[in-house]
């Protein structure tokens, strides 16, 4: 699967919808998707030393950066 960029979460976000990712700041994320002008993004997050698993789901454009 391929990404449109490398980003980093600017703050730490508790998701509000089942649809979200759960963003620490300075996670590493892989932008898959810019779902318009809704403000939101779909991203894969670079799994960390202590997960398996690389969740895929909603960020708010607000809170990353490439």
């Amino acid at each position: 699967m391929g990404f449109l960029g490398v980003y980093k979460a600017l703050y730490d976000y508790t998701p509000q919808a089942e649809n979200e990712l759960k963003l620490r700041e300075g996670d590493i994320l892989y932008l898959l998707e810019k779902t318009g002008e809704d403000g939101w993004w779909k991203a894969k997050k670079r799994a960390s030393d202590d997960e398996d698993e690389e969740p895929i789901g909603l960020v708010p454009n607000n809170y990353v950066e490439e």
